[in-house]
Formats: structure tokens, C-alpha cells, sequence
């Protein structure tokens, strides 16, 4: 199936070939023109993919440090989480915080390791230490990184209205961080793995829902507040895209070893 996008951006650049501007860097700066085009080539994951990646990098770390601003100086946003906490809190029912509850628990730590055990041995037995290495890689990063993010932000849960107790600090939210890295990966393996429309977009969607589900059972529940699950969003993207690039440019790296030795 061919890619529309592809068709778009060899459009664009043929037109932008032809401007005066542009043709005068490419005959002063070839080397400069050459990186720049390399830069949106759509056959490689070093070329549009990773541009857009980058972008997309860039633009999250930049919304992260404006979220985060706001917590720590804005009183909106603090009056916007306790307002949006109370709402939920009036209209709170035993039946349904019974099943948000289960979901949340797909964010626990004794379920990562389980998901993270089940996944590792099928990467094993698949002899994908490619996959292993980037799957764990990332799970570290949203470890550590939510670990010494609530340390150091250490602001306090919403525990007046909580269902359940919970320890530790509030911002960020490690399950929403956690499942937007873990299953927005496995997501990505299997889109990978799956070479037919349906099934791609099915495991696209089930893992969106999923995610969702879970950063609003935080809310629901009472343990964090919005900005605590959105930054725990923006920070499990980051991983995401930190995992996806990796494992791209670790299997670009290997298809070009290999093609080397053919030769």
C-alpha cells in the first residue's frame, strides 16, 4: 500500500526546487541541500519519520515545562484540578469506581512485571534481543524518571476524596505515565508485527482507549489530580518516542550491517 505522504512531500519539494531562493542554495550550499533532504526522505526512519519524531520531541518536552510551570506557580490550574476533582468526587459511584478500579491495577507495578515477563519471553523465544533491550530501556526511563520527578516536585495527593490509600507524592502520575509508555509500545510491536490494515488499527485503538481509561480512573479515584495524569501523559510519550526511535534506528543499523556483508 503506498504511502500518501510520500506523494505529498515529493510534490512539495519538486516546487520548492524551482524557487529562486532555493536553487541559489543549492548550487552555493550542495552539502547543506543534500542534509536537508535527507532530513525528508519517507523511504528511511532517519529521513520524515524521525524529523517529524524529533518535532513531535521537542513540542512534548515544551508543553511538559509549561504543564509543570502551572502547577508550581499558576493558581489555575491548581483551582481547575480541585474544581475537576470535586466534580467527579460528587458524582462518584460504588459500581463504577469498582471497575475503574481494576483498570487502574493495569498500571500497578506487579502488573508491569508481569506484562514485562510474559513480553520478555516471547522475545526470547522470538530471539528478538532488539525488542527486549528497547521494551525494558524504556520502562527504566519511566521508572526513574517519575520516581525522581515526584521527589522532587513532592506534591501532595488528593487524599481527602481518595477510594484507596496511596503512598508516595502526586505529580507526575506514574500509572499514566507508565501505561502510555508500556502499552503504547506494545502497541507499536504489533503494529510492527502485523502486516494487515485491521489488525493494525485495532491494536491502535485498544491500546488509545486503554490508556485513557486508566489516566481517568486516577481522577476518578481521587489519587491525582488533571495535571498529575497529563503530565504523566506528555512524560510517557516522550519514553514512547524515545523507545520507538531506538528500536527504528537499532534495526535501520542491522538491515545496513547485513546488506554490507552481502555485498
Amino acid at each position: 500500500m503506498k504511502n500518501p505522504l510520500s506523494g505529498y512531500v515529493k510534490q512539495a519539494i519538486g516546487k520548492l526546487k524551482h524557487q529562486p531562493l532555493v536553487r541559489r542554495l543549492r548550487e552555493q550550499y550542495p552539502g547543506l541541500w543534500r542534509f536537508l533532504m535527507n532530513r525528508f526522505n519517507t523511504r528511511v526512519f532517519l529521513g520524515l519519520p524521525f524529523t517529524l519524531i524529533s518535532l513531535v520531541f521537542v513540542l512534548n518536552i515544551a508543553l511538559l515545562s509549561e504543564l509543570t510551570e502551572s502547577v508550581l506557580e499558576s493558581a489555575w490550574i491548581v483551582t481547575l484540578d480541585e474544581t475537576f476533582t470535586g466534580l467527579l468526587f460528587k458524582v462518584r459511584s460504588e459500581a463504577l469506581s469498582q471497575v475503574l478500579y481494576a483498570f487502574t491495577q493495569l498500571g500497578e507495578q506487579e502488573t508491569v512485571f508481569i506484562v514485562g515477563g510474559v513480553v520478555s519471553a516471547i522475545f526470547l523465544y522470538r530471539r528478538n534481543f532488539v525488542a527486549l533491550f528497547v521494551f525494558w530501556f524504556t520502562l527504566a526511563g519511566v521508572g526513574i524518571s517519575t520516581r525522581y520527578g515526584k521527589t522532587f516536585f513532592s506534591r501532595e495527593r488528593p487524599s481527602e476524596v481518595a477510594y484507596y490509600a496511596v503512598e508516595h507524592f502526586s505529580f507526575p502520575s506514574g500509572h499514566a505515565t507508565t501505561v502510555l509508555a508500556m502499552y503504547g509500545l506494545l502497541a507499536y510491536f504489533l503494529y510492527r508485527h502485523y502486516h494487515t490494515h485491521p489488525w493494525r488499527e485495532l491494536v491502535l485503538w485498544l491500546a488509545g482507549i486503554l490508556i485513557v481509561i486508566v489516566g481517568f480512573s486516577r481522577i476518578y479515584l481521587g489519587v491525582h489530580f488533571l495535571s498529575d495524569v497529563l503530565a504523566g501523559f506528555l512524560l510517557g510519550a516522550l519514553w514512547l518516542l524515545v523507545g520507538v526511535s531506538l528500536m527504528e534506528v537499532m534495526i535501520y543499523d542491522k538491515k545496513r550491517k547485513a546488506r554490507r556483508r552481502e555485498q
